[in-house]
């Protein structure tokens, strides 16, 4: 297990999104709701699809626990100067903030167990269709950029990991990628927890 450098306190302790983040232990937001396997598909739909409804029935409320991105990403920045500007997704995506991993390690913790089910249902049901997502791994900016990357990756891993062995999800349809703290989430300082995330991308939406 890789240890943590000294100069970072255990104090800096947030939910995940997905599940990856920094090195730091990471903890459910209070109250926060365990998406339900809807929530998960219909943030992954693909955007010429959607899900099905019921007669005229309003769509469900947005769940709190996890976002979703379906927009067209924006052209570059010109100003190369702002790396911390990232564009938004060009195919829809799910960020969850209910799984989490132990200090230091890509470790799953039991409170992730829910959400990691949910996702496997989702994707072997309503998303059975669709052939390819990405897992991506993202830290804060503290630590040095490639331990951060690397256990972005492994937590990335994790996940896949999770969802092949316990779920029954094709392997060839997930791949995990660490993205270390090169992509903060736009608007964010570099450090702030909101960057310690694992974003699920459906490569086909």
């Amino acid at each position: 297990m890789r240890s943590r450098p000294s100069v970072i306190s255990a104090a800096f302790c947030l939910a995940i999104v997905v599940g990856a983040g920094s090195a730091l232990a990471q903890t459910p937001s209070a109250g926060a709701a365990v998406p339900s396997e809807s929530d998960i598909s219909r943030s992954l739909a693909p955007k010429s699809r959607g899900l099905p409804t019921l007669g005229n029935l309003p769509p469900a409320p947005p769940n709190p626990a996890i976002e979703s991105t379906s927009t067209a990403a924006p052209p570059p920045a010109r100003d190369k100067k702002q790396p911390n500007v990232v564009p938004a997704a060009a195919h829809p995506s799910a960020t969850l903030r209910t799984i989490q991993f132990k200090f230091g390690s890509a470790e799953l913790t039991p409170d992730s167990i829910e959400t990691l089910k949910n996702l496997g249902n989702a994707l072997n049901h309503e998303l059975a269709d669709q052939p390819h997502f990405t897992i991506e791994g993202h830290t804060d900016a503290y630590g040095e950029a490639g331990y951060n990357e690397e256990l972005s990756k492994e937590r990335a891993a994790a996940v896949k990991d999770y969802l092949v062995k316990q779920m029954g999800v094709s392997e060839d349809r997930l791949q995990p990628v660490g993205k270390g703290s090169s992509e903060p989430v736009s608007g964010s300082s570099p450090y702030s927890g909101v960057n310690r995330r694992v974003v699920v991308i459906n490569l086909e939406g």
